[in-house]
């Protein structure tokens, strides 16, 4: 497998470890998606994790020809967002933007570090979001990471489909973002102006960030009633079968 692992902040001592993981399509979709609740879970003491699956060098907004400049302003760019959230490490699997395939590579490596991680929780788009109401949320590397993520979840906690050095891991929830069913709402209200600031870590993607923001608020983070803005999800309790 090709990847490149990214130590943000070094993890202190503990006897006994607790850990989240997000993963993505881009650099920007955790951002996006679940930054603030995963900035709120490594305040609480887990250790947060994030995978991106692909480089996201085909949306860079900046007039940059070259490809590896491109990808490597993407990856700056995550990593800067990931040290505001509070991630522990950031994994690129460095795949193709806009050619992500959902095929045995994927679902193995993805297998691999869930085994490795052992998270309690993930986080990934809504594989069962497939209303296409929306270009940018419903292309095909959104797709097919979603898909990808939650096999990869059924496979950890198998004997044989992959079986590796790690041991086996049964993730306890799943949290889908960029879900057309949110069942659980996180209030971002006293944060909107730091998740901005997060989202606002990937220069390349906004032409005007002004104006984002403003788009931001009305159309992207208001989810439900009771809160102002919000972070949603549809939430997933992996039950365990005897």
């Amino acid at each position: 497998m090709n990847w490149q692992t990214y130590t943000i902040d070094p993890l202190e001592k503990r006897t006994e470890r607790k850990s989240v993981l997000a993963v993505g399509a881009h650099p920007d979709d955790l951002e996006f998606g679940c930054s603030l609740i995963v900035r709120n879970l490594a305040r609480k003491g887990y250790d947060a994790y994030y995978i991106i699956a692909t480089n996201g060098e085909n949306g860079c907004k900046k007039n940059i020809h070259d490809r590896k400049k491109r990808i490597a302003l993407r990856k700056k760019e995550q990593i800067k967002a990931a040290k505001k959230t509070g991630v522990h490490k950031v994994i690129f699997l460095d795949y193709r933007d806009g050619f992500l395939e959902y095929n045995d590579k994927l679902r193995k490596g993805l297998t691999h570090f869930i085994k490795k991680i052992k998270p309690e929780i993930v986080f990934t788009f809504d594989p069962a979001n497939t209303e296409f109401t929306n270009l940018n949320l419903f292309h095909r590397d959104h797709r097919n990471i979603a898909l990808a993520v939650f096999d990869a979840c059924f496979a950890a906690k198998n004997d044989f489909i992959y079986p590796d050095k790690n041991g086996l891991h049964s993730v306890k929830k799943l949290y889908f973002f960029g879900t057309n069913k949110p069942d659980y709402h996180f209030d971002i209200t006293k944060n909107i102006e730091l998740k901005l600031d997060i989202l606002g870590s990937h220069e390349s993607q906004f032409s005007n960030f002004d104006e984002f923001k403003k788009f931001y608020k009305k159309n992207l983070a208001n989810s439900t009633k009771k809160y102002k803005y919000t972070e949603a999800f549809r939430t997933l309790e992996v039950v365990k079968i005897t």
